[in-house]
């Protein structure tokens, strides 16, 4: 409903220029209803769609400036989009989680061909429901492209704030179109960066350490 020729013409332009640049093919849509999926939280999740080339170079570029590159977590991670970008910014730990079968296969291929150009890149695809996922006491980057509704992100974001308690650390959460940022504010994360593009094109970069806060939303 907010198409426009201006974000249609940078949308197009970057998607074939970064499809090119990383030799991937990511740009189809699918609404899930036909894949297996694992769990029974179909419902809450939102169709499958790549996020934008710009945002991504954006994001990671800022991540890389702060020396935030090492590890990240991609949780709804689809065809491995935003993960094989991660790879060229540096991250060298690259975890991806999605619940469709056919979409971890698709991510697993377009690992395996990245991995053979950077072999000393460590990549997991793991097909599960994002709520079983148990968070590492070594991750510190979260990805999301708005892959699901308030009631999984609040469940993921209580994992996370879990995870910060067990092992003291800092933690970002890189978010595109971050409709539900309210939920990571409210727990005590702060925005670090943020950015706007053409209206409809939003990065949020947020922060958080271990402090009473947890207590609060846990």
């Amino acid at each position: 409903m907010n198409w426009n020729f201006p974000l249609a013409f940078f949308s197009i332009y970057h998607e074939i220029k970064g499809e090119r640049k990383y030799n991937l093919d990511t740009i189809e849509l699918d609404r899930l209803k036909t894949i297996t999926i694992t769990g029974n939280n179909l419902e809450h999740a939102s169709i499958y769609q790549a996020c934008n080339y710009f945002i991504l170079e954006k994001g990671f570029n800022y991540l890389r400036s702060i020396n935030e590159n090492k590890n990240i977590t991609d949780f709804g991670c689809g065809k491995g989009r935003a993960m094989i970008v991660a790879a060229h910014y540096g991250f060298n730990n690259i975890t991806g989680i999605d619940f469709a079968k056919a979409l971890c296969l698709s991510a697993e291929k377009n690992m395996l061909e990245t991995h053979l150009l950077s072999p000393l890149v460590k990549f997991n695809i793991i097909c599960d429901d994002v709520v079983n996922y148990k968070i590492a006491n070594e991750q510190t980057v979260f990805f999301f492209f708005n892959p699901f509704d308030e009631a999984i992100m609040l469940k993921v974001v209580k994992n996370i704030l879990s995870s910060l308690k067990e092992k003291d650390r800092k933690i970002y959460i890189m978010y595109a179109n971050p409709v539900h940022k309210e939920i990571f504010l409210s727990a005590g994360f702060e925005e670090e960066y943020y950015l706007k593009k053409l209206q409809y094109l939003e990065l949020s970069i947020l922060s958080k350490e271990p402090d009473e806060e947890n207590e609060i939303f846990l």
